[in-house]
């Protein structure tokens, strides 16, 4: 019986959730198309820049896939109405006011990607060194496996690893 009277609902096992893989980064289609129409064989300069630029680029959908975009943004707007909220009820001039409110936007958005850049850093940084550790790790293993009675080391050291 439920909480106010009547007939339970029905709950979902388990079982009815398909199971997932794990999906791995090299398992996932690319994002991007590596058939590009611009030849790389030239001398990059401005102009070949520039004509790869296309509007379409600068759609939402597309800013919205830059990492470190969204929080580069929010803290610019943050930045911008803090800003121009404190000058307004300062000095009482509201072009002053807006003026100090894009500056403070454009130096919110500079800090916030900087600041998610360098965790970003950081972040990859940690996972190259916890990947050499385990790298690092399994080799030993491997040379402690061969170096042993062989077989009867090595399907102990693979069932361990099946437990974990």
């Amino acid at each position: 019986m439920g909480l106010f009277g009547g007939v339970p609902s029905r709950v979902s096992t388990v079982s009815e959730v398909p199971e997932q893989k794990d999906r791995y980064l090299e398992d996932l289609p690319p994002k991007f198309e590596d058939n590009e129409t611009t030849s790389y064989q030239e001398d990059p300069t401005y102009t070949n820049v520039l004509s790869t630029i296309k509007m379409s680029d600068f759609s939402p959908n597309n800013m919205v896939m830059i990492p470190c975009f969204r929080d580069a943004m929010l803290t610019g707007f943050s930045a911008m109405g803090v800003l121009g909220v404190v000058t307004l009820l300062i000095h009482k001039n509201a072009g002053k006011a807006a003026n100090w409110a894009v500056g403070g936007f454009f130096l919110g958005n500079i800090v916030g990607w900087e600041q998610c850049r360098s965790i970003r850093r950081k972040g990859f940084q940690n996972m190259e060194r916890a990947r050499q550790i385990n790298q690092e790790k399994n080799t030993k293993k491997i040379e402690e496996a061969a170096q042993g009675d062989g077989l009867g080391t090595w399907e102990k050291l693979n069932n361990n690893s099946k437990k974990e």
